[in-house]
């Protein structure tokens, strides 16, 4: 079952509780949680605090489908990679508690002195010891397309073939490509070659404006999202979709005008 939803970030500074009223008044029926919820939404995901949390949105009809975690294996020295893959399993212990599946992961970014040759062997090595770590705990780490080190579809299935983890997969976010630099077309050859891969989706939407790539909220930009939504139903996937809106403008109303979208689009493509 496709579920729609929205990520919690947008509602940075906001309690979970709002946050779970916000999406039920939307139509939203899951939500991505951001795994830095002391920072976010001031409250610790704890064995003390996760139910009452899982009631909160048990009450509201929705679903803890996915967290966002953080990490950055782009190091060239490897002994940064384990702080790094701990920080990681700081949003995956909780997401198992909660029997959340589906963790939200990074590559990591440019930095000064880093080329993805560089660091690709350090970043396998470090996917390859956090999916362990994860499969143990019963969840799958979803790469985000995020960044410009390597925002590419073919570069992504190309590492998750390399880790070669059974709990590795994509979170795609459909604006993130357009957002690096590449074309429409090339935005649905991305799409298209992520399909296989993909275990979680974040959706933005969005118009080329000369080189840059503006958000807009779903349904008001150029990009593939109906196609996107047939082909990812012609796979089998049964995940979340998630609105992320972060165009300007309010983003209640963004993120309102993005499920309403979404809603109408899994419901087409369910026909």
């Amino acid at each position: 079952m496709i579920d729609v939803g929205a990520v919690s970030l947008g509602w940075s500074g906001k309690p979970l509780s709002q946050v779970f009223a916000d999406l039920a008044e939307m139509g939203g029926t899951c939500v991505e949680i951001n795994g830095n919820t002391e920072r976010h939404h001031g409250v610790r995901l704890s064995d003390e605090t996760i139910p009452g949390v899982l009631a909160m949105a048990r009450d509201r009809g929705i679903a803890i489908r996915s967290l966002s975690g953080y990490c950055d294996f782009a190091q060239l020295d490897p002994q940064a990679i384990e702080p790094e893959i701990a920080r990681l399993m700081e949003t995956v212990r909780p997401a198992a508690a909660m029997g959340v599946g589906v963790v939200r992961a990074f590559v990591g970014d440019v930095k000064p002195g880093v080329t993805l040759d560089r660091v690709y062997p350090n970043i396998v090595a470090a996917f390859k010891e956090a999916c362990a770590e994860a499969a143990a705990l019963g969840v799958t780490l979803a790469i985000e397309n995020h960044g410009r080190l390597i925002n590419d579809g073919e570069a992504l299935v190309g590492l998750i073939e390399d880790v070669g983890a059974s709990n590795l997969g994509l979170t795609l976010d459909t604006g993130n490509f357009a957002w690096a630099g590449h074309t429409l077309e090339q935005v649905r050859r991305d799409f298209a070659v992520s399909l296989p891969y993909v275990r979680n989706v974040h959706i933005k939407d969005g118009v080329w404006q000369g080189d840059t790539f503006v958000f807009v909220p779903a349904g008001e930009g150029a990009l593939p999202l109906a196609w996107l939504m047939d082909e990812l139903r012609a796979v089998g996937y049964q995940g979340p979709v998630y609105s992320e809106f972060e165009g300007a403008g309010d983003f209640i109303a963004g993120t309102r005008t993005s499920i309403a979208y979404l809603k109408d689009l899994v419901s087409a493509a369910g026909r």
